[in-house]
């Protein structure tokens, strides 16, 4: 069975309401092209957007005009270069409650940021991610959080998320979710 293509990361959730683990969520990113032994995996899913509901498309894989397929995160790359070229390729993946799906790459918003969510693993039902609503970076060199643009040695689809980028000391523990009041993550590129 197909599954919806998932970026591994190092990283630990920080909730708004921790005691109910719920309200908005923070990402404290660790690495993002982690080992695999490495602590506190997360896998990440990022959806596009179709055009005019705002509905998510959590892809599986693309098949171009041609025939070809696309797999793994290359599709959130192939339909940013591509997208407007070949509005008749076709992604397969599932929807929000996790049923599968096929669309055109036309009915997709292609500037849209993706919605992005976080799950404990791979074999975690699509519904049950927790969204993601701000990404932060360790850094030795900051004392508070401080809002910064997405960082340019990543790569999609990690760039492309609907979050707030953050630098945050090395030793933060809690995160001021009152600092996402004063600003949004960007819907579109």
């Amino acid at each position: 069975m197909a599954k919806a293509v998932a970026q591994k990361v190092s990283g630990r959730l920080l909730w708004e309401n921790e005691a109910k683990r719920n309200g908005r969520t923070a990402l404290l990113l660790t690495h993002p092209k982690p080992d695999a032994e490495a602590e506190e995996l997360l896998f990440l899913r990022f959806a596009f957007v179709i055009m005019g509901t705002e509905a998510p498309l959590f892809p599986s894989f693309l098949i171009d005009d041609w025939g070809g397929e696309v797999r793994g995160t290359a599709v959130y790359t192939w339909v940013k270069e591509n997208g407007n070229q070949f509005p008749r390729a076709e992604i397969f993946g599932f929807d929000g409650q996790g049923n599968e799906t096929q669309r055109f790459v036309r009915e997709l918003e292609l500037y849209a940021r993706l919605p992005c969510a976080a799950y404990p693993d791979r074999e975690t039902p699509l519904p049950n991610g927790t969204p993601i609503h701000a990404i932060l970076l360790p850094d030795a060199a900051v004392t508070e959080p401080v809002k910064i643009k997405r960082p340019s040695e990543l790569k999609r689809p990690l760039t492309a998320a609907r979050v707030t980028w953050w630098q945050v000391p090395l030793t933060l523990t809690t995160f001021d979710f009152s600092l996402l009041d004063e600003t949004q993550a960007p819907d579109f590129i």
